[in-house]
């Protein structure tokens, strides 16, 4: 029996970007950030508070060092990390960050990862037992062969025991193709309780077209097994975002935000919504009413993550209240 609130798996990188908005041909220093859908995810919520625990190989050097303490700084369990040899390679992306029309461009230097070779049985898949949920996304499966039988591994353990379980589509059309994906991603998306997809994610994977009610109703037909304990989550950019919970359609509008910081807004957007789903810190600072939708508080986490540089949302119980207090008046 864990005991952990969530488990999840997946590749954690190291993130060079010139600064000021220079080009990647002229830069001559670089910012590093450590950044990976999966972790940025867990470390904004254990910094809140949640016991949540990382997953993942990494290469024994300083590059993977360098990510190891970090995410354990931030209170992240890394006790499970499986440390590869020192001569493996730690993914490394490139990221351009300019406004439009230029917009972020991104460059992978990931092929070949510790992660993506991991050998799936050094993990202790008892770790899902007995934790509230497993938390995983649609781009550990398009790393490479280990990460997929990992991933796979953990899916199927999680569902064994009855664990809930989160996925997000994220879909990168850098790592595979649509027919790739969809096919790879489709029994997370039958055996998960809460599957996070993009309207843009719908439309190119599936074809699923129209208003956000219409999409999460065809996600719902396909992937819903008829269960009334799923729960469908369209995020729809500067539209905010809606979900279908046991046939219930809601719709929530994203939060105003001067930042422009697009790294790790959609990994934030799941942390707001699993700390309001699980429960977070209700009884003090931050949610004071079970009502307040886990939409609004994704929407919330997003708009604050895109002030801030790195890929990690580090926000605070009293940046929920004050951010969601001029929301809504059920915060305080």
């Amino acid at each position: 029996m864990s005991g952990y609130d969530i488990v999840s798996f997946g590749e954690t990188m190291l993130r060079l970007t010139p600064p000021g908005g220079r080009r990647l041909e002229e830069a001559d220093t670089f910012e590093v950030h450590v950044g990976g859908t999966e972790s940025n995810t867990l470390a904004c919520l254990a910094r809140l508070g949640m016991r949540v625990v990382w997953m993942s190989a990494l290469p024994d050097n300083p590059l993977g060092r360098r990510v190891e303490r970090e995410l354990r700084a931030y209170g992240v369990d890394t006790s499970h990390v499986v440390w590869a040899p020192s001569s493996s390679r730690l993914g490394i992306f490139y990221a351009e960050e300019n406004p439009p029309p230029l917009g972020t461009r991104v460059y992978y230097d990931r092929a070949g990862s510790a992660c993506a070779e991991i050998d799936p049985s050094q993990l202790d898949l008892s770790v899902v037992d007995g934790s509230r949920m497993l938390h995983l996304t649609g781009v550990t499966p398009a790393l490479g062969e280990g990460a997929r039988a990992a991933f796979s591994r953990l899916l199927r353990r999680a569902h064994e025991r009855g664990v809930s379980i989160s996925f997000d589509v994220n879909y990168r059309s850098k790592l595979w193709s649509p027919p790739e994906a969809a096919a790879a991603l489709e029994e997370a998306c039958r055996l998960t309780n809460i599957l996070f997809c993009t309207r843009e994610d719908a439309q190119t994977l599936w074809g699923f077209e129209g208003d956000p009610q219409d999409v999460l109703w065809m996600l719902s037909e396909r992937f819903g097994n008829g269960r009334q304990d799923r729960a469908f989550v369209l995020t729809l950019g500067p539209d905010g975002a809606a979900h279908m919970r046991a046939g219930t359609y809601e719709w929530a509008p994203a939060l105003e935000s001067a930042g422009r910081y697009r790294f790790g807004s959609g990994d934030a957007f799941a942390a707001g919504y699993l700390y309001a789903l699980l429960g977070g810190h209700h009884s003090q600072q931050g949610l004071v009413d079970r009502e307040v939708s886990p939409l609004l508080v994704g929407n919330a986490f997003a708009s604050m993550k895109r002030c801030m540089p790195g890929d990690i949302a580090l926000i605070t119980p009293e940046d929920i209240a004050q951010v969601l207090g001029n929301a809504t008046t059920r915060f305080r």
